[in-house]
């Protein structure tokens, strides 16, 4: 008899489980195929760069496989003008436009007023909060970089560390400060030499010139180099690989790229932040505004695993972890960049 029950009662719950979520499914007000035309923007030069890019990517297939969005990717060809750029793909029927990168803050805010049908997000740009259709996310850089910042000043066998940067520009100067200030708390007495691969947007994809400025600092005695330069970040690891030195890789985890030579890499979600744009756009769920993500939305964090194990202390990573916790209760305080 209490068999009997137990199975009515569990068909009875699984049937009203069963509705709920049918119910709450149904009230995601999701849009038909033909009336969702996201649209994501990359850079002229980024078919891929193992690092933002490629995040970016894995974000939208992901969005793609899961849930069905289909997207449309746009280049930005060399020499064209960012705003024109984007309005053809606004005029083309875009419903949503995806950009990355402080450059489009500028063209965005010519055109958001111009097409307010059109949502447009921004990542790692800021757009004033004035339109209802525009949208800014970034990440707490700072924390990321203090934490691989840490590991560096405990694990270089030397007093000085580097940094190479893409641009000289707020985005970057913020990451070169947070690695610069988790590197003093390890080792106070740090030194830190800072380049950046160069001025105009190809400093994000001369992964030479980022190689000769990574041999440069090496032999000038540093021990460690963090390069956050998006795709001209690799030179920097295959510099550190042709001379038997240590490098952090950016934005994804890329321990694996050059196992032995990759002391760790700070990685960025922005696959979630792509995917999670996609998916409240399409459910209805998109808000206008600024959002900022750090560590404690588990946006940024540092890569240990099977090729990176055996550069790390044990004792470090415990240190990195405490930090981590503090910087999130607020009880370590990271500096964030102002130029002004």
């Amino acid at each position: 008899m209490k068999s009997r029950f137990a199975i009515h009662f569990l068909c009875r719950l699984t049937m009203c489980v069963a509705l709920l979520v049918a119910t709450l499914l149904s009230a995601i007000p999701a849009q038909a195929d033909d009336e969702f035309r996201p649209a994501i923007i990359y850079e002229s030069s980024s078919k891929g760069d193992h690092a933002f890019i490629d995040s970016m990517k894995r974000g939208a297939t992901r969005a793609k496989e899961e849930v069905g969005i289909d997207y449309e990717e746009f280049r930005l060809p060399e020499g064209k003008d960012r705003t024109e750029f984007i309005r053809d793909i606004a005029e083309k029927g875009a419903t949503h436009i995806i950009a990355v990168g402080f450059q489009n803050v500028v063209p965005i805010l010519s055109l958001a007023d111009q097409y307010p049908e059109v949502r447009f997000t921004v990542i790692d740009g800021i757009v004033p909060p004035l339109f209802n259709n525009v949208q800014s996310i970034n990440f707490k850089d700072h924390e990321g970089a203090f934490l691989v910042g840490m590991v560096a000043g405990y694990m270089s066998p030397t007093n000085k560390i580097g940094f190479i940067g893409g641009m000289d520009v707020p985005l970057i100067s913020n990451f070169a400060l947070g690695f610069y200030q988790g590197a003093r708390y390890a080792r106070p007495d740090i030194e830190m030499i800072r380049d950046n691969v160069g001025d105009t947007p190809e400093a994000w994809s001369n992964p030479e010139r980022a190689k000769a400025l990574a041999k440069k600092q090496f032999n000038a005695g540093v021990g460690v180099i963090f390069a956050a330069a998006g795709g001209s970040s690799i030179g920097v690891l295959e510099a550190a690989d042709d001379m038997g030195k240590l490098a952090i890789g950016v934005d994804t985890n890329q321990n694996g790229l050059f196992p032995g030579t990759v002391l760790t890499s700070m990685v960025k979600r922005v696959d979630n932040v792509v995917y999670d744009t996609l998916t409240n756009s399409f459910s209805g769920r998109w808000e206008p505004g600024i959002k900022y993500l750090g560590i404690r939305e588990n946006a940024l964090d540092y890569a240990v695993d099977i090729h990176n194990k055996d550069l790390i202390t044990k004792e470090v990573i415990d240190n990195v972890e405490d930090a981590k916790d503090h910087i999130v209760r607020g009880l370590i305080p990271v500096e964030v960049y102002s130029p002004y």
